[in-house]
């Protein structure tokens, strides 16, 4: 398996995710943002790549498990296919369990929980930093004998099944909620309600949380989002925010085994001598607020334009990366991280934003004529290069209006980090 079917099953995605805003829209029921949107994509473009160049350690580990210590060697059938689905999908219920459960963890996976919409888009909001830490729960089946690109393929499975369930268009499924997990069960994991807090952390399979106690069926209809929420665009401060937050809390936290604690015991504790565990606050979701910005119409529809083509390079990486000079890999991951950061600073009105945003055209040029350099990447280069070309007269055009409008905006949204 030369590619990952999570990278396949991009197309499949953004058909859904369309086809779900499609409806939302005759049906008027307000449940995509633009900002919030984007930022979801961003974040799981962001995992991909960094994913992509961090592959290799990972799964090197694995391997070296499977090839020196493997109990036994399993033969790749469709029914010991099954039996790693179950035991993949296993692993996993406790990888996203103790991501809630340990602070230091949590602060890798938070990210998939910031968005304050429940929608397809959320399903690609992904941590860069997480595969560090779950990697681990899946080594065992390493040593059991599950021979590596088998364990890839079957374990990507385990994740793809969990696209369709973040949604809020499909409600109650019958004898089905008993043994699987559907989005009535998933909504409840998302929900920052103090009933719903670290329930429901199954892939697949919800009878792993029937078992060992963290099931809660779906009652009120859930508030999304995180208890300190994130309040930014930026795809990297998204990746952060949680550790700076724990630096802090480390600074005022006395005593070396309290500090200890407050990384790898439950987030939100607290000494008592601080005042104890923080408390999970009530919410209503008629009254909550949720972060938004109001960047010019003219940004938005150049954001827009611009993330076409920032989709269309990411694309262009993911499928050729292995072909790619190593000077080339890592300039093209590098860009797509920058302008993925550049949307978000344009969306929350940066005044550094704005004038970095012409040193990135500049940039990107002197890219895409390195990028050439390589006969396999020509044609996609050419392709969009020429489409960035478009975008970028168009905000060369319309540049001075839009920083005219820039002082008016960052009034309105000063206080978003």
């Amino acid at each position: 398996m030369s590619i990952n079917p999570i990278v396949l099953s991009i197309p499949i995605y953004f058909t859904l995710i369309g086809v779900e805003l499609l409806v939302e829209r005759l049906q008027h029921t307000e449940r995509y943002r633009f900002h919030d949107a984007i930022t979801n994509i961003s974040c799981g473009m962001t995992s991909q790549i960094t994913g992509v160049l961090l592959k290799v350690g990972v799964i090197g580990m694995y391997e070296l498990l499977y090839t020196h210590f493997a109990l036994f060697h399993i033969p790749q059938t469709w029914v010991w296919g099954i039996v790693l689905f179950i035991l993949a999908d296993l692993c996993y219920y406790f990888a996203h369990r103790y991501s809630h459960e340990i602070n230091f963890f949590w602060g890798g996976h938070v990210v998939h929980h910031q968005s304050e919409d429940y929608n397809l888009s959320v399903a690609l909001r992904q941590s860069s930093l997480q595969g560090f830490f779950t990697f681990l729960f899946y080594l065992p089946l390493a040593v059991l004998g599950f021979e590596t690109e088998f364990f890839v393929y079957v374990s990507a499975l385990v994740t793809l099944y969990q696209f369709w369930i973040h949604t809020e268009f499909i409600g109650k499924l019958g004898p089905l909620e008993w043994v699987f997990n559907t989005p009535s069960h998933h909504r409840v994991h998302h929900g920052r309600n103090p009933k719903y807090i670290d329930k429901n952390y199954a892939g697949t399979f919800i009878v792993w949380d029937r078992m060992f106690g963290t099931f809660q069926q779906e009652e009120e209809t859930p508030v999304y989002g995180i208890t300190t929420p994130a309040r930014s665009w930026n795809p990297l401060w998204v990746n952060f925010n949680h550790y700076f937050q724990m630096r802090e809390q480390l600074r005022e936290t006395p005593g070396f085994w309290n500090k200890v604690r407050v990384m790898f015991g439950r987030p939100g504790w607290r000494p008592a001598a601080l005042g104890g565990p923080y408390q999970i606050p009530e919410v209503d979701a008629a009254t909550v607020q949720k972060y938004t910005t109001s960047a010019p119409r003219t940004v938005n529809f150049y954001v827009l334009l611009q993330y076409v083509v920032l989709l269309g390079v990411a694309a262009v990486f993911m499928f050729t990366q292995k072909d790619m000079e190593p000077a080339v890999r890592y300039s093209v991951a590098a860009w797509c991280m920058w302008t993925a950061v550049a949307c978000g600073a344009l969306f929350e009105a940066k005044r550094t934003g704005y004038l970095l945003e012409p040193v990135r055209v500049v940039v990107s040029l002197a890219l895409l004529l390195f990028a050439l350099r390589s006969s396999a990447l020509f044609m996609s280069a050419a392709a969009v290069g020429t489409a960035w070309l478009a975008v970028s007269l168009l905000w060369a055009y319309s540049f001075r209006k839009v920083f005219a409008s820039t002082a008016a905006t960052t009034a309105a949204s000063h206080a978003y980090a």
